[in-house]
């Protein structure tokens, strides 16, 4: 009878069965495997994260079966606890303690693993969908950025004016292989401090040339581009935002709000944000020193590193 009364005891505390399982399976692959919101990302910006990114996934996959693991695994030592606490197998009491707290140290440290490189994939995509913004702003640039051997047509979304000193193209365009290969420097800060950034790349022109930089003034608050004076005309190197409803300001708020974040004075200090020739986002300073960007260029250069991909 006594024999009989524990089978019974132990019946009452069955492990999980296998549809239990499969539901706590697929609980913690919907937990393990969720990433940043999707609206937020286009499928482009997602798989090029993944291409830069491509063993994040297998990691996810890991992180999951751990995890699934690990909680089968804890489910039945609480079982088996629970069981021992009626009076059952209580010679695994400690064995079964022992288990479930190895257990819950697993779940954690999975949970932390897989939040950091959530994070770190949120991040990357964010930087590729600011760069992919980045690349629509329209911007109106001298004629003497092109190469001679270089038709206009091929720029692609240039456009340009009969007799026309400038042409108006995209911010891709500076990228690799797309026409124009330059560095882009995205300066915003306020309408004097910007008259003062004009002047500088006017000093800078033939430095600027010779380490493919380009200059974009942004004047803030307001997000528009400088106003030339009527004796100043547009510098080889300086390219003006092309405003299209809100989509400089809206891009440039954005950034100036970080800043501002860390206490950079927007209109005196102004800030950059750097594209390196390959469309990504390569720096943000604060401060607007045209002088210390060219002279980083030149130091990779005399140090024999490389600068196509800067």
């Amino acid at each position: 009878a006594a024999f009989c009364g524990r089978i019974t005891c132990i019946e009452s505390f069955q492990l999980p069965s296998q549809t239990s399982r499969r539901s706590t399976t697929s609980s913690t692959r919907q937990w393990l495997s969720s990433s940043p919101d999707n609206e937020r990302f286009s499928r482009e910006v997602r798989l090029r994260e993944e291409a830069e990114s491509p063993f994040r996934k297998v990691r996810y996959f890991l992180y999951l079966n751990i995890a699934g693991g690990a909680t089968t695994s804890l489910l039945i030592s609480v079982a088996r606890i629970a069981a021992a606490l009626s009076g059952v197998n209580t010679d695994l009491m400690d064995e079964s303690v022992r288990n479930a707290a190895i257990d819950v140290v697993g779940l954690a440290g999975v949970f932390y693993f897989w939040r950091q490189d959530q994070l770190a994939e949120e991040s990357r995509l964010k930087r590729a969908t600011k760069g992919a913004e980045l690349a629509k702003l329209s911007v109106r640039a001298s004629k003497a950025l092109l190469d001679g051997s270089l038709e206009e047509d091929e720029l692609g979304s240039g456009k340009s004016s009969a007799g026309s000193s400038t042409f108006t193209t995209s911010l891709a365009s500076f990228r690799r292989q797309r026409g124009i290969e330059k560095r882009v420097v995205i300066a915003a800060a306020g309408k004097d401090r910007i008259q003062q950034v004009l002047a500088e790349a006017i000093d800078l022109q033939p430095e600027l040339a010779d380490n493919d930089l380009v200059v974009v003034p942004v004047v803030m608050p307001q997000g528009v581009a400088p106003v030339l004076g009527d004796d100043m005309s547009q510098p080889a190197n300086v390219a003006l935002p092309v405003t299209v409803g809100d989509s400089w300001k809206t891009l440039i708020d954005d950034e100036a709000s970080d800043a501002i974040s860390q206490g950079v004075s927007i209109e005196e200090e102004g800030f950059c944000i750097i594209l390196k020739k390959n469309g990504r986002v390569g720096q943000r300073t604060r401060g607007i020193f045209l002088n210390n960007l060219v002279g980083n260029v030149v130091a990779r250069k005399e140090a024999g590193m490389d600068v196509k991909n800067i």
